[in-house]
């Protein structure tokens, strides 16, 4: 029975076609990434408490950005602040991984080449451009980790700046979150199989 939700996922990717730029957010596939992460986390025993989400815009889309502590960190803040329609520049990796990223695909997510863009400023640019024409076109915010990488000893990293100039050509506010103790996910599954 666990196994049944994965294989209706490969199922409906299927029917994705990666190569293809969609003009708009797909319902079903936006839905599927909201059920199956809901299910991840609670599968996983994780529980969360949110602060301040009333400090969020009332109405419209935003550049939201945030620390990055684990690789729970974009499951969790889909499933926290689904109604947002956050769509996540990732690391093109992530594009890489079975039936996640058709999921990504269709939820407007960017992959990002962090080698290219070190070396070719302006790949970076076209990233900076595509993600503030989401935020401009679409209903959906666009979220990004602006430390450029995880932080394995839970200290806030440097910023990237160039993230900030997608809000700024989308005019569009930000809004900035923290969120903490996701890199104990692992150690703590870990510890319950024992």
């Amino acid at each position: 029975f666990i196994l049944l939700p994965f294989l209706f996922l490969f199922i409906c990717g299927l029917f994705v076609d990666a190569k293809k730029q969609y003009d708009r957010d797909s319902r079903f596939f936006r839905g599927l990434l909201d059920g199956s992460t809901t299910v991840i986390l609670w599968c996983l025993g994780v529980r969360y408490n949110i602060v301040g989400e009333e400090k969020f815009p009332a109405e419209g889309n935003f550049l939201f950005i945030s620390n990055h502590r684990s690789n729970y960190d974009p499951i969790i803040q889909w499933t926290v602040f689904k109604r947002y329609k956050i769509s996540f520049i990732s690391k093109k990796e992530n594009f890489k991984i079975p039936i996640v990223n058709k999921l990504m695909h269709m939820c407007f997510c960017l992959p990002l080449d962090r080698e290219d863009n070190r070396k070719n400023p302006r790949k970076a640019m076209e990233t900076v451009n595509r993600a503030a024409r989401l935020l401009t076109e679409t209903g959906n915010s666009v979220g990004v980790y602006p430390e450029g990488k995880r932080s394995k000893e839970c200290r806030l990293l440097p910023f990237h700046s160039g993230v900030l100039k997608v809000a700024q050509k989308a005019g569009r506010p930000i809004v900035v979150s923290t969120i903490e103790g996701t890199e104990n996910i692992f150690r703590n599954i870990r510890r319950f199989r024992k």
